[in-house]
């Protein structure tokens, strides 16, 4: 009998989302992306139902994260928290009519009662109540363009092209970093094994001013800290990933994150 080769959809694109649709192409799947960046408005996925009939597994990565480099206002929080019911609403009721097995994307902040753990606690009891798997992502890096909502990492890297790395915090607080292509890589184990709970990290902590630090060794470049003590991280992974474990270190990670950086940088610099 010949093993078929399985058919996966995509519910966001993003960091995660297009590392994972390149991973599953590796592995000779076939793979289909639906993200508001190719014109595709999740919170009316009914009308991309026959996608999820097509499929034999989805992937929910989409999410409205907003903006957290500056103050918004109460209205745009207002508008953000909106959005991501619509879309919990929209493509829950989809994976309930389809009936498809599913992996919901979390976070380890989803306790926190900002809108992002809330809306993102509300994802996990609603794939719970489903049957679907939930993997908790824990700071999952890799190269990205920067803007409002841009991570610690790739800022860090950019502000080092520039000559110098400032902090704005005295480094001191640890956080556990995790390379996207394990991340995707954990994520498919799980799905693989039909895990039902995971959080998806490396399980090492590691204070930032150490990763600012390794980033300038690398980039050749000063390293200034701030006097502002950081916030510390008030939570620990609960349930580890079984039969899985990082392949990249944390240096081996920056390393390609930096390799990738340079490329967006050098055409930004002709």
């Amino acid at each position: 009998m010949i093993d078929r080769k399985k058919k996966n959809l995509i519910l966001g694109r993003g960091l995660i989302g297009s590392n994972l649709e390149s991973f599953l192409k590796e592995r000779e799947e076939e793979v289909r992306v639906l993200s508001r960046g190719d014109g595709y408005d999740l919170k009316n996925s009914e009308s991309y139902y026959s996608e999820f009939e097509w499929a034999d597994r989805v992937w929910f990565v989409a999410w409205d994260v907003g903006v957290w480099k500056h103050d918004v206002t109460s209205a745009y929080e207002a508008s953000i928290l909106d959005s991501n019911l619509q879309l919990c609403r929209s493509v829950f009721h989809s994976l309930e009519r389809s009936k498809k097995p599913f992996l919901f994307v979390s976070s380890h902040v989803s306790s926190d009662m900002n809108i992002l753990g809330v809306t993102k606690r509300v994802g996990e009891l609603w794939t719970k109540i489903l049957g679907g798997n939930i993997a908790r992502l824990w700071n999952v890096y890799g190269w990205e363009m920067i803007g409002e909502k841009s991570h610690l990492i790739p800022d860090l890297i950019w502000k080092g092209f520039s000559g110098k790395i400032q902090l704005i915090s005295n480094g001191e607080e640890t956080r556990q970093f995790l390379y996207v292509r394990d991340c995707v890589e954990a994520l498919v184990h799980q799905f693989d094994v039909n895990q039902k709970y995971a959080d998806i990290t490396s399980g090492k902590w590691i204070s930032i001013k150490e990763v600012a630090r390794d980033i300038g060794r690398k980039l050749n470049v000063e390293i200034r800290l701030g006097s502002k003590p950081g916030n510390p991280s008030i939570y620990n992974p609960q349930i580890f990933l079984q039969g899985w474990s990082p392949r990249f270190s944390l240096s081996e990670g920056l390393n390609k994150t930096i390799e990738d950086a340079k490329k967006i940088w050098k055409k930004k610099n002709r």
